[in-house]
């Protein structure tokens, strides 16, 4: 990631494959980001998918512990 002086910041290393971060510096300069705003769109974006994909696993593994109850209750 870029160096930054913000304060409260947290510098995170991390790798990614050089074409893939090739593409996305292309795509940043296309739409004026700079690096920072390329690295910080990509971690909100791809936080806001796995939280996406986190809710719906557990709504899922809710509804079918339900679903498991009812079939075990008598009637």
């Amino acid at each position: 990631m870029p160096e930054i002086d913000a304060p409260k910041m947290v510098r995170i290393d991390f790798s990614v494959p050089a074409p893939l971060l090739e593409q996305m510096q292309e795509l940043a300069k296309d739409e004026g980001w700079k690096q920072a705003e390329l690295h910080r769109m990509l971690w909100v974006l791809g936080f806001a998918a796995y939280t996406e994909q986190s809710n719906k696993r557990l709504v899922n593994h809710r509804l079918r512990a339900n679903q498991a109850k009812e079939n075990l209750e008598p009637e």
